[in-house]
């Protein structure tokens, strides 16, 4: 009886959550309306109406498996900006591969017709409404963010550390230096809060590195975490797309990788030879973050998105 009425009250928030949209969400975060969502946005700036009668129905993984099996009247699209082959999403990973849906999109490279590959960093750095112009202005902000003077050495802002790698760095790097770290894991500062109002940016640009690794490891799986530390200024500290993150985007040289299970000395030795080293570290943290290009392939994720909304709603 619990569980039926668990599902009846889960089916009743999201019936409350969506009423009145043509555009509907289901296994997605909470904290935004529908209206409120990247997807809605980009479709009410990039198309004039959706048809009469045409139901967009996003499905995600965060929350009960059963709920991706579900088709509803419409056309059934799934996203997921989570590392679906995690572990922890293996339920819902195999109700997703047991279902057709008619647009998938996540982090992957798949050659299907019916996926296309838009990570979180997207959505999470660029506005939905965001034309070329406008991309190539974020772009350049992170490509050459200013540097300027950093009186502290390495910063992590997390809530949690349930794979073990955060806390290995941070050890790691102690005999280096201070790490402030700002959120629930291993909490030692509050200025994050305090002085920052809970401006990550903001937080991060006094600091010459950051700790972001990814909470798990698949290729291609790229977070806002990476871009948050580049766009601030920071030498980010990373872990994660199987050690090759955005190939065609990022600088490879501004990226201080962490490779699990290995011996990181030679990447602790090159840390602390930057800080005995200021103009060193300066000449590095200088170069450009973002390839030459890099405005042209985040545009392309806009283009294929529209192509693939446009083909249902026709």
């Amino acid at each position: 009886m619990r569980a039926t009425l668990a599902t009846w009250r889960g089916e009743w928030r999201l019936h409350r959550y969506n009423r009145g949209s043509q555009i509907k969400y289901y296994n997605f975060w909470t904290d935004q309306r529908p209206e409120e969502m990247w997807f809605s946005r980009f479709i009410l700036k990039h198309f004039d109406n959706i048809p009469k009668g045409i139901r967009l129905n996003f499905t995600s993984i965060l929350g009960a498996p059963s709920i991706i099996n579900d088709r509803r009247p419409g056309h059934n699209i799934f996203y997921t900006g989570e590392n679906i082959h995690a572990d922890r999403f293996t339920a819902q990973r195999r109700c997703y591969e047991s279902q057709r849906y008619d647009l998938s999109i996540g982090f992957d490279t798949e050659s299907d017709s019916h996926y296309m590959r838009l990570p979180l960093w997207v959505m999470w750095h660029f506005a939905p409404e965001a034309t070329l112009d406008d991309i190539r202005a974020q772009v350049e902000a992170m490509r050459h963010p200013t540097v300027g003077d950093r009186p502290r050495f390495c910063a992590l802002v997390s809530s949690h550390d349930n794979g073990g790698l955060r806390g290995e760095i941070m050890d790691a790097l102690a005999p280096l230096g201070q790490v402030d770290s700002a959120g629930r894991f291993r909490h030692n500062t509050d200025d994050l809060r305090l002085r920052c109002n809970d401006d990550k940016p903001r937080f991060l640009r006094q600091y010459r590195y950051n700790i972001c690794p990814e909470n798990s490891d698949s290729p291609g799986y790229v977070t806002e975490k990476l871009f948050d530390a580049l766009l601030s200024g920071c030498l980010p500290i990373y872990s994660g797309s199987a050690g090759h993150p955005e190939p065609d985007v990022l600088n490879p040289e501004c990226i201080l990788q962490w490779t699990p299970g290995a011996d990181n000395q030679p990447l602790l030795d090159k840390i602390k030879h930057l800080e005995q080293h200021p103009d060193e570290y300066r000449r590095l943290a200088a170069k450009p973050r973002l390839l030459e290009g890099a405005e042209e392939r985040i545009w392309k994720y806009y283009t294929d998105l529209h192509n693939h909304l446009q083909a249902l709603l026709q």
